[in-house]
This record gives C-alpha cells, structure tokens and sequence, in this order.
C-alpha cells in the first residue's frame, strides 16, 4: 500500500508498505481523507514533538475517515462499506484514568502518527488502516468526507472549551486563528459566550474568523496599541492560548482579567517558557492545558454530521496523497491557508 512516510526532518517520502495484519477486533479500512495538522508540520520540521523524537520511518496523519474494507471475525457493530470517522487514540481501558473519565492521560494510549511510543504509532497517510472497531465512529454515507474530516480538531475545540469552564456571558480572547482557534470560536458561541475576540498576525484567517461570526478579529502586528491597552486592563474572563508560541502565552496571561482562566491548547517549543508569574499573582490566574481531546469525539461527529457546525470555512484545498510536498507547503502559508486535507485513489468525495 502507498504510504507517505517521514524518514527525518525535512525528509517526507512516498513508500510502498505492507498492509498490517488485522486482529480479531480490529477493522480495516480503505482511507478516503487526512487532514494535515499543525502537529504534522512540527514533526515534518523538527522530527519532534513536545518532547517525542523520531526514531524510525513514521507515517504522520491522525485526522481520518474511510470505509472499512474488512472486520475482525469478534467485530460486531461494524460491517465492509460503512463510512467511518478515525479516533486517534486507541487507550488500554483499564488504568485509573480511563476507569476515571480521563481517557486522554492514559499512559498506555496508542495514538495514531504519533512518535511518543517505540516502536512508533503508525498513522493515517497511509492508503489502508487497521484500526479497533471501538476506535470507529460510523457514519451516514452521503455526510461529506471532507467535513468528516474535522472531527478531531473539533473534538479538541471541544475539550478546550470544556477546560475552559462556563462560558455563557464571558468575554473571550483566542489568541491564534489555526484551525483550533476557529474551531474554539464556533464552540464558544454555541455555548453563549457573550464577546469573541481573535487575534493572529496574519489576514487571511482573520478574514475566516470574521466570516465564521467572532466580534473583533485583531491584527497582533497591526493593532499593537489595541493589544498593550489589553495588557494594562486586563480586559478578558477567558483567554484561549492556541498560537503555540511564547509570547502568545505572554500576552495570554496580561490580558486575563482577574480571576480569569488562560486554557493553553497550542503546542508550545520544548523546553522553559518565560510567563510573567507576578500578574498571575496579582490577578489569581488559571492556567489549564489541553491534552488532545476527551470523551468528545462521537459528539464532534454528530455535530457535523447533522450540520449543527459548518466547519467548510475552515478548509483551503485538498491534494492527492502523491503532491504531499504541495499540500504541506500550503499548510504551512498561513496567509493562504487554515485547513489542506490529502486525499487517496479517487477524486474528492462527497
């Protein structure tokens, strides 16, 4: 099978591979769409992801959807040709934070395209998967594989905004317009939030953030001043960090207002951060992080699904799994693009 493999940073190449064997449980499944995350980017440039370095060939990807082409003889919800969404993170249900509603801090989780395992966790740029059937969310057949698609990065939106808190009536501050950031956007006005500001150094995705509905969408270069009187009043009641940069947390934490929560779901450079711990202080901050996503992802697929999120704004081109080097070349011009999906052996779907 084709499978687009990272061999070092900077170093992406198409490999035949063999199809893994299929266990009793497992499914098999033929992928149709990938999208290409802000995590795939860092591991295409760094061979690293906050802390987990690449010791072997991996096939990135972990924002999948397919049909499933074979079942395990034990598989008893899914059957061959059912169109499927892809959770990533296969955990051992059995450690006291699966046991506990935790699932995402399992230790022993499998996630897909990660290199936080040895031997590595293959991922989904791959033509076929093997999967666990309790991995697989069907879905109905004519719902749009591109949109489909979506539903890990909304599943993190989700959590974000669950880790935020109550947001009914709260000012808010995202600061960074990936594909998180306006995702968070989304929820956050579904659940109430009364004042949405984004802000990003770049137009284009301050361009979707306006269309997809927030209040003020800020130019961080161009409305300096704007920014600074944030910091001096500390203007918002939750902050949402998802530039993944330093002093995207920096400005976080000076424009919280007091008794605030900064949520951090960017991933942010290994290593020590400099964060101002005088104004948490003196304002009795929260910082929370996110860890993927939790207990979230079969409502982030029937949000899509029966269309209560339009996630299309979102997406800025798909690309055959063979023109990889385009498609991650255009995720990474965030003056072009917020969302490139690859896609295999067929035109686009749906």
């Amino acid at each position: 099978m084709l499978s687009c493999v990272l061999i070092e940073k900077n170093n992406m190449q198409l490999v035949d591979r063999e199809d893994p064997p299929i266990g009793t449980t497992d499914v098999r499944i033929s992928t149709d769409t990938v999208g290409i995350c802000g995590s795939d980017i860092h591991y295409f440039h760094r061979a690293e992801v906050a802390g987990f370095q690449v010791r072997e060939p991996l096939a990135l990807g972990h924002e999948a959807c397919g049909r499933v082409i074979e079942v395990g003889r034990d598989v008893t919800r899914l059957q061959v040709d059912d169109v499927v969404v892809v959770n990533p993170g296969r955990t051992c249900g059995k450690c006291e934070f699966c046991l506990s509603g935790k699932e995402n801090l399992c230790p022993q989780i499998l996630f897909m395209g990660s290199a936080s395992h040895n031997p590595h966790i293959q991922g989904a740029f791959q033509e076929r998967l093997v999967v666990s059937e309790a991995q697989c969310v069907r879905t109905n057949k004519e719902a749009s594989f591109q949109a489909l698609a979506f539903a890990e990065p909304l599943s993190v939106a989700l959590h974000t905004i669950n880790r935020a808190g109550n947001v009914f009536n709260k000012k808010l501050l995202i600061i960074g317009a990936g594909a998180i950031g306006l995702l968070c956007a989304m929820v956050a006005r579904m659940a109430g939030a009364k004042f949405i500001t984004i802000s990003d150094i770049h137009k284009y995705p301050l361009a979707i953030a306006r269309e997809i509905g927030v209040d003020l969408a800020v130019n961080a270069d161009e409305d300096a001043e704007l920014i600074e009187s944030w910091k001096e009043k500390g203007e918002y009641d939750i902050v949402i960090e998802a530039s993944g940069t330093p002093i995207g947390l920096k400005t976080a934490v000076y424009s919280a207002n007091r008794g605030a929560r900064i949520v951090e779901v960017g991933i942010l450079p290994s290593g020590l951060i400099d964060i101002p711990y005088h104004v948490m202080f003196s304002r009795e901050l929260e910082i929370a992080s996110v860890l993927r996503q939790n207990l979230v992802f079969d409502t982030a697929v029937e949000m899509i699904e029966n269309g209560r999120i339009d996630v299309m704004p979102l997406l800025s081109g798909r690309f055959p799994i063979t023109d990889f080097a385009t498609a991650f070349e255009l995720a990474e011009d965030r003056e072009k693009s917020i969302k490139i999906q690859l896609y295999f052996d067929r035109e686009p779907s749906g």
